[in-house]
């Protein structure tokens, strides 16, 4: 049943009804997996259990949404869901504060976000949704890790780790921005302790080769692209072997192949896996122990205060001059885990290191094009190997445990999982309170049946984004099957790779290390049967939405709240209104005048299609008769007229359709309401020239906007689907259709 808007737009109105028939006709569910019919895994992101939907959600989620109701518009099949992404510090950071435990916070934020989402009217399949935090679901990540290990690419190291004394954790390195944790914004600093470490450097130059596949595929958007490449940070340049007078040796980088020559000191990483043989002396080890983080990826400007070691030892450069050894973490940022020449000359960075040496830092020395003798090609990523471990309660726990006798670490067995995390923990913000739990910590070793005690720390939920692409192709009721046979199902076979995912242009990593883990899980065997290795076949990136030029944030009281918003203007208002605003490529500076400009344009779009509907019933008359009796007997002066509305039409169909292609909403949008301008304006010209719609007008008019209704389907889905009911028209698969297009605008 319609709404009751004979009075004029009642978006609310209209909202509650289109969502009460959805619901009951369970418009959204994944369908079932037929031969022969397209399928679209459209991914949208998975959003942290913050506790309120903002609007940047509502951009990201309009995108999605837009597209996935114009696939099946044209008759594909659609899965579009996404999981809750609950564990981690934030998360844990909330809980402490209001002094309950994690579970419950979370449980109830992605309540309340459910409805929030629900309210904007976006087609999720909610049957699919889940949370990380259900121990159904962790037990993904407790698999993926013993999986990892098994295949060498987890494994135990004792090294240099960034650390926060604020939050008592480590960091991952994508965590540590300008020296600071990504957190609470303070100091970090390096610290020696046992850390679990994802090897992603065995899988960075097939991530780095097949960037130009995914570009020529013509559906991966540029920003995207440019992310992965920023993550990757490739840098092409030569290596090189140095001795030292001491008998050390050690392989040097540089992007600067033709002035190897003016070299006058050699850098090497912290974390650099010899570090040990260059830091011998007990004075360098203890500077070492205090060296801070601050500079990794910083800018040239902060070298002059960048903490250096001299390790007092030195290299000897192919032209026979001694290099200094320094140790710095400015090389992570710059070239990754690595040694390189510092070139003055060549470097600004470099240069400042050199006057702070008070090195020669002239460029007196020779150039050469051909490279020194022993030099080779060589290729430095940014991009390495990364700390998994937390020092946090609310995350999943590691299957890891260490005997009391003789079998020390060891993995617990596939069949225990999921190894079960304590819900009724509350933290109070210091230490780790699961390793005070005992109950969770006593256990027995897999191995020997003797005592033992749980791993402690918690995975990162960076590692749980890894695997958070995967579930909804899983039917719910498939999902307490094993693993193995998981993977085996014909439903997740044939929704991946995902067709395209649509995501803020700061999920560069988690995409950047979802790829990796995908290459891993085929060359493992469970994802064997996506060759490529790629879990998106298209991606595109849009940018944050800011206000006044400025991120938005309640400190600086800018903050846009789409509650508000949906309540004066209604869902289709706002989600029009970011898809408006701005390319999805383009940050969007948000401006109430793009949501007074489209919901002027909704309420003109509905009380114009009322009115011409209106008059047609006051006639006692299907839609396409003539409005009056008189106008059987009108000369017919408007077939140009006519001819050309029904070019408009054509033409925007074709032109929205190409755009729906490559989720160019922007446009899309814009041109939808250029065609309502045509449309208004063939009615006034008719008018005008002989004072009344004849029949013929009167179809044209009814087609025409039949057509705008339909294209409006994917950007304002309940006043499209209204209208389209009010026109007479039935859904097509419980959804309006997509106009038909020209056989060579599409394929």
């Amino acid at each position: 049943m319609g709404a009751n808007t004979t009075n004029g737009y009642d978006p609310h109105a209209i909202e509650a009804a289109r969502q009460a028939a959805w619901r009951e006709r369970d418009a959204f569910r994944t369908p079932p997996v037929l031969d022969g019919q397209p399928r679209r895994y459209i991914k949208p992101s998975a959003p942290f259990t913050s506790g309120n939907i903002h609007i940047g959600h509502v951009r990201s989620y309009s995108i999605g949404d837009a597209y996935a109701r114009f696939r099946r518009a044209r008759g594909d099949a659609v899965l579009f869901a996404f999981g809750f992404d609950a564990f981690g510090l934030p998360a844990e950071l909330v809980a402490i504060e209001g002094g309950e435990p994690p579970n419950e916070w979370v449980n109830r934020c992605a309540a309340h976000m459910r409805k929030q989402l629900q309210r904007l009217g976006f087609s999720f399949d909610w049957e699919r949704t889940f949370m990380s935090s259900d121990p159904l679901m962790y037990r993904w990540s407790q698999w993926l890790f013993l999986t990892l290990l098994d295949a060498g690419l987890i494994y135990r190291g004792s090294g240099t780790v960034e650390w926060c004394d604020t939050c008592q954790t480590t960091l991952a390195s994508i965590q540590v921005e300008d020296g600071l944790c990504w957190r609470c914004h303070n100091p970090i600093r390096l610290v020696q302790r046992p850390e679990w470490y994802v090897r992603i450097s065995s899988y960075l130059e097939e991530n780095d080769r097949r960037l130009d596949e995914l570009a020529a595929s013509g559906i991966w958007d540029e920003v995207a692209l440019a992310s992965q490449r920023f993550v990757l940070g490739r840098l092409d340049g030569l290596e090189l072997d140095l001795t030292g007078p001491h008998g050390g040796a050690l392989t040097v980088f540089t992007p600067h192949a033709d002035a190897v020559a003016l070299a006058r000191f050699v850098l090497i990483s912290p974390k650099h896996p010899d570090i040990d043989s260059w830091t011998a002396d007990p004075n360098v080890r203890a500077s070492l122990a205090e060296l801070p983080t601050s500079g990794l990826q910083r800018s040239a400007r902060d070298a002059e205060s960048l903490p250096l070691i001299d390790t007092g030892l030195t290299l000897a450069a192919p032209t026979g001059e001694e290099l200094p050894v320094l140790v710095s973490p400015l090389v992570d940022g710059r070239f990754g885990v690595t040694a390189v020449l510092g070139i003055p000359a060549r470097d600004h960075t470099d240069a400042l290191i050199a006057q702070r040496l008070s090195l020669t830092a002239d460029d007196s020395g020779e150039e050469s094009a051909a490279p020194p003798p022993g030099a080779r090609p060589a290729v430095r990523y940014r991009a390495n190997d990364f700390s998994i471990s937390r020092q946090r309660s609310w995350g999943t726990p590691i299957p890891i445990v260490y005997c009391d006798g003789d079998c020390g670490v060891v993995p617990v067995e596939q069949e225990q999982l999921p190894v079960l995390l304590p819900l009724d923990l509350t933290p109070t913000g210091s230490g780790n309170p699961l390793a005070e739990r005992e109950d969770f910590v006593n256990t027995t070793c897999p191995r020997c049946g003797g005592p033992a005690r749980r791993e402690t720390d918690t995975l990162d939920c960076h590692f749980d984004a890894l695997w958070l692409w995967v579930p909804v192709c899983v039917p719910p009721e498939e999902r307490e099957r094993p693993l193995d046979e998981i993977f085996a199902l014909e439903d997740l076979r044939a929704w991946l790779p995902s067709e395209r995912v649509v995501a803020g242009s700061d999920s560069g990593n988690f995409v950047f290390d979802q790829r990796i883990a995908t290459k891993a899980l085929r060359d493992i065997g469970p994802l064997a049967f996506l060759a490529d290795g790629e879990p998106f076949a298209g991606c595109l990136f849009h940018e944050m939405v800011i206000r006044d030029g400025r991120k938005m944030s309640k400190h600086l009281g800018n903050v846009v709240d789409p509650d508000e918003l949906v309540e004066r203007y209604g869902a289709d208002t706002v989600r029009l209104a970011v898809l408006y605003a701005a390319r999805p490529q383009r940050s969007l500076n948000w401006s109430d005048s793009a949501v007074l400009r489209c919901h002027r344009f909704l309420t003109q779009v509905w009380l114009f299609c009322q009115a011409h509907t209106q008059r047609q019933a006051d006639a006692a008359i299907s839609p396409g008769a003539p409005v009056s009796a008189d106008a059987e007997t009108v000369k017919d002066t408007t077939e140009h007229l006519r001819l050309k509305l029904q070019k408009w039409c054509d033409t925007a169909v074709d032109k929205i359709s190409v755009e729906m292609e490559s989720l160019e909403m922007h446009s899309a949008v814009r041109n939808v309401m250029r065609l309502f301008d045509r449309i208004k304006d063939f009615e006034k010209r008719v008018i005008a020239r002989q004072g009344e719609l004849g029949r013929a007008d009167s179809e044209a008019l009814s087609d025409a906007l039949s057509m705008l209704v339909a294209l409006l389907g994917p950007f304002t889905p309940h006043l499209a689907e209204e209208l389209w009911l009010t026109f007479g028209h039935e859904l097509h698969d419980g959804q309006t259709p997509w106009p038909g297009v020209s056989s060579e605008v599409l394929a």
